[in-house]
């Protein structure tokens, strides 16, 4: 496939993945300029599975860990870089929400299935 196909193709799925985030349904806090969400890593699965912000919230992730794994964002790998935690630490992570669409949150374990799907970051379009 030429980089021509591959980058249309790519543009399209972006272009899908906005259009997929309805905008009556905006978070209460998207008229807030940062937000903050306690999530919690339990084994395979975030709690809650899915987190909701708006474009251009300055979001802080407070996430308790249960379990040692990488976490890290598809999407927001500039934003929020790649991190390993620990079970038993609290950690704070930060970033600016710049791309509105669906982005899969994952871990990597060395003693699970490699790389598994936690939850979704949604962003809005405010």
């Amino acid at each position: 496939m030429n980089r021509y196909v591959r980058a249309a193709a790519l543009l399209a799925l972006a272009a899908l993945l906005v259009a997929c985030v309805p905008r009556a349904n905006l978070p209460e806090s998207c008229a807030d300029p940062a937000v903050t969400l306690a999530v919690t890593l339990v084994d395979e699965r975030l709690e809650p599975t899915t987190l909701e912000v708006c474009r251009g919230q300055r979001v802080t992730i407070e996430l308790d860990v249960r379990r040692d794994a990488v976490f890290h964002v598809h999407g927001y790998d500039a934003e929020l870089p790649a991190r390993q935690v620990s079970a038993g630490e609290t950690v704070e992570l930060q970033f600016t929400a710049v791309r509105s669409g669906q982005f899969p949150i994952a871990i990597h374990t060395e003693d699970g299935p490699g790389e598994a799907e936690v939850g979704a970051l949604i962003v809005h379009e405010r």
